[in-house]
């Protein structure tokens, strides 16, 4: 255990990603629970604000943008106007190691990669990376370095406001009991995506079967993809949510009202799994062990259920083409979680 119990003010820098600050969880839990009297300062990229806000474990949130050639000192330099008495770190890159070496904290918690030892005053050994480690693992490494190895609570968590669901309800216009299916077609890669007729294909279905209003969620950037798989729905009342405007603090309440989420391998499969709704998760060339995530219901399909151990699905991206993956084969997983709900 680094950070004493009684400290102050303690500065928490956030992944960079939405996924990963919802698989920290556990690590945030464990830092309110390890400091408990703490003024704790929360920095994150300014697109994770809507993830953040209402977290019972952050006394603030600052944003972090240590972007450009001095990103890095004026953003360090103005996260140490809170005088942290220490600072942990998640993300693994160099510039968010000089960050909160600007902070001056006397206490600076990171992992030992990427030339960063010597501006942290406790750098800790990293995971080995030649295997797929969980990401809330990872981070439940540093919390029991920084906090103690008691804290063992890894479930995922997400504070859905009163905002949030106000600004779903404004942008999806449907009453609040319409049983919705979450539909996540969009990913950083066009590799990890499912084919989007599928999509259209799947929701048809489960409208039939079930009655789910399908919504289908994507970035402003995803609307070309989010409209064309509404539009060949053809008896599923969907909708588009770039085209209502359904940002990112609609999107939590959506996933955590919906009676079913089918995901690529993005950031609102976490946002559906943390909101406690059943998610079938869709995996092509990206290992699904590195963001397996404890305590969901959840049915993850991988393009090849029966890779070696000692292969990741990283590299054998022609072997694990998302394509391989059947609409029947979603049909199935979703139907069977459909069927495993209590409410």
């Amino acid at each position: 255990m680094i950070v004493p119990g009684d400290i102050d003010r303690l500065l928490l820098i956030a992944p960079t990603w939405i996924g990963d600050t919802i698989m920290a969880s556990g690590f945030f839990r464990a830092a309110r629970t390890a400091c408990p009297s703490a003024e704790i300062t929360l920095a994150a990229s300014p697109n994770l604000m809507p993830i953040v806000e209402g977290s019972p474990w952050f006394d603030r949130i600052e944003s972090f943008q240590p972007s450009g050639m001095l990103g890095p000192v004026s953003t360090g330099r103005r996260l140490g106007r809170t005088r942290p008495d220490a600072t942990v770190l998640l993300p693994g890159s160099f510039r968010s190691a000089l960050t909160a070496w600007w902070t001056r904290a006397p206490i600076r918690i990171g992992t030992r990669r990427d030339g960063r030892r010597s501006l942290l005053t406790h750098a800790i050994p990293d995971a080995d990376r030649s295997r797929p480690v969980p990401a809330v693992e990872h981070y439940m490494r540093i919390a029991h370095a920084a906090f103690g190895e008691g804290h063992t609570d890894t479930s995922l968590a997400l504070t859905i406001t009163p905002h949030d669901e106000k600004t779903a309800s404004s942008a999806i216009g449907l009453d609040a009991s319409t049983p919705l299916l979450l539909l996540v077609p969009g990913a950083n890669r066009e590799d990890k995506r499912w084919p989007a007729e599928r999509f259209a294909v799947v929701a048809d279905t489960l409208f039939r079967e079930h009655g789910l209003v399908p919504i289908v969620a994507g970035a402003p950037s995803e609307s070309e993809l989010t409209r064309s798989i509404v539009d060949a729905m053809r008896d599923a009342p969907g909708v588009d949510g770039p085209s209502v405007g359904l940002d990112l603090h609609g999107l939590k309440a959506v996933a955590g009202r919906a009676k079913l989420a089918v995901s690529n391998d993005t950031g609102p499969r976490h946002i559906a799994a943390a909101a406690g709704t059943p998610v079938v998760s869709l995996f092509g060339p990206t290992d699904h062990r590195w963001t397996i995530l404890p305590g969901c219901l959840e049915r993850r399909l991988l393009a090849e259920p029966f890779l070696p151990e000692d292969t990741m699905a990283d590299q054998a991206p022609n072997l694990c083409h998302i394509g391989r993956i059947t609409v029947e084969d979603v049909l199935e997983a979703s139907r069977a979680l459909l069927a495993a709900r209590t409410d």
